[in-house]
């Protein structure tokens, strides 16, 4: 699809920052460009449209962006209407993290839909950053003050879940997530010969994914939930050298859910990512490298210490979801061709990766779907 990012703003605000303008190539739902004025004021243009920007033959609702506002306005002022004042009032509550930042929403037009977003610079995310091999006291300082940001915001939206549950369910994000995570990798399971337990692995997929969503609509147990940021991944976290400031960016799949949407949803990233930069690391033998126990850690002590009320009602068994949702994400991740670190293997894409990353990651993924004592996620308890 051709979009006009000068086009997008001609009415707005920000029609004077047209003398540059640049298509960042990190967007992987939306359209994204870099708008300068010029004097080389800048800002961000995100344009949201009916499919995947990565994926076009993919739908997504473009609601989707109307959800990425809300929980936008919940970190800094935004632009005043009925909702958005009544989310700012609410935040009141939402303990900040110090170090950790969230673009300011400059600009909202939910009928294109388009937004303008501060523009945080020039920074890699997460996996990029951690392949320029920085110091591990710094991928840990990271790690630790994600930890932290994710447990005040779960703390923020169980207190407030009434009030945020008209307004935060996001049912698209829900939806595709739904069909591209859970019914995808059943059926790829599916075709792993190699494995005697492949159709139970399958069904467990599916069993999980059904519970799961029984949970997250609220049928069963609905005090539970919390607010979720929704796409933990390393994508979503830069991290500023200079200032020591963290970056997280992408709200769109904010939602109300349970706490293993983010937390296990961080750590599927986490591991493959130090295992790219670390030949001899292997989850299988050693599976809780200091990243991911930096992250659970700080996420765990301070949900205990902050929101204890919380962690003693659900610890338990959001140990056993993060411990079968990683496992179903990693499994379908390498399914797809991710997380090769051995450059034999087939790139991101369609097709399962065809080297030993392959087996490695399954053999772990198959641990943790079928449910394993040795789980990395007893760090939170």
């Amino acid at each position: 699809m051709v979009v006009n990012p000068v086009a997008l703003v001609a009415n707005t605000p920000f029609s004077s920052y047209t003398a540059s303008v640049t298509k960042l190539t990190g967007g992987l739902v939306n359209y994204v460009w870099r708008l300068a004025d010029s004097s080389g004021k800048t800002a961000i243009l995100k344009y949201a449209d009916k499919q995947l920007s990565s994926y076009p033959e993919m739908a997504f609702s473009v609601e989707r962006m109307k959800y990425e506002v809300r929980g936008l306005s919940l970190f800094n002022s935004a632009p005043s209407s009925t909702e958005l004042d009544a989310l700012s009032r609410l935040s009141a509550d939402l303990v900040p993290t110090e170090g950790v930042h969230v673009p300011r929403l400059l600009h909202v037009d939910l009928s294109v839909p388009f937004v303008v977003l501060e523009d945080i610079g020039d920074h890699k995310g997460y996996e990029d950053w951690c392949a320029t091999k920085p110091a591990l006291a710094d991928i840990e300082y990271v790690c630790g003050k994600i930890g932290e940001w994710i447990a005040h915001l779960h703390g923020f939206g169980h207190k407030h879940l009434d009030q945020l549950v008209p307004l935060m369910t996001n049912t698209p994000a829900r939806e595709m997530l739904k069909d591209v995570l859970y019914s995808d990798t059943s059926s790829r399971w599916l075709k792993h010969t190699e494995y005697a337990d492949k159709d139970k692995i399958a069904q467990l997929v599916m069993e999980f994914s059904q519970a799961v969503g029984r949970r997250v609509s609220g049928e069963v147990r609905p005090q539970d939930r919390v607010l979720l940021f929704g796409d933990m991944w390393s994508g979503s976290v830069m991290f500023d050298s200079e200032t020591r400031q963290i970056n997280i960016i992408d709200f769109e799949f904010a939602t109300i859910g349970l706490i293993y949407g983010d937390v296990a949803h961080f750590v599927a990233h986490l591991l493959p990512v130090y295992a790219l930069n670390n030949p001899d690391y292997d989850p299988n033998s050693s599976p809780c490298p200091p990243p991911v126990a930096a992250f659970l850690t700080s996420y765990g002590r301070v949900l205990k210490e902050k929101y204890p009320h919380i962690h003693k009602a659900v610890i338990d068994e959001t140990v056993e979801q993060c411990t079968r949702f990683v496992g179903i994400e990693i499994s379908r991740d390498v399914m797809m061709g991710s997380w090769c670190r051995c450059g034999s293997g087939q790139k991101p894409g369609t097709t399962p990766l065809t080297c030993a990353c392959l087996g490695v990651w399954l053999e772990f993924s198959r641990k943790y779907i079928l449910g394993t004592n040795d789980s990395v996620f007893n760090l939170l308890r």
